[in-house]
């Protein structure tokens, strides 16, 4: 299993809030990154009171 860099999650995740609003599907081809591993990102930021989509 890859693991990633705070800093490469937080730039990825970025993706997902305004201004882009871009969905999960089109930035997890754009980064090579499975739909699944960024439901989980996503999850864990909200989970630590981070705003991530």
């Amino acid at each position: 299993m890859p693991r990633y860099l705070i800093e490469r999650k937080a730039s990825v995740l970025k993706k997902l809030l305004p201004p882009d609003n871009r969905s999960i599907p089109e930035v997890a081809r754009e980064e090579g990154i499975s739909e699944a591993t960024l439901c989980n990102w996503r999850h864990e930021a909200k989970e630590k009171g981070g705003c991530a989509g």
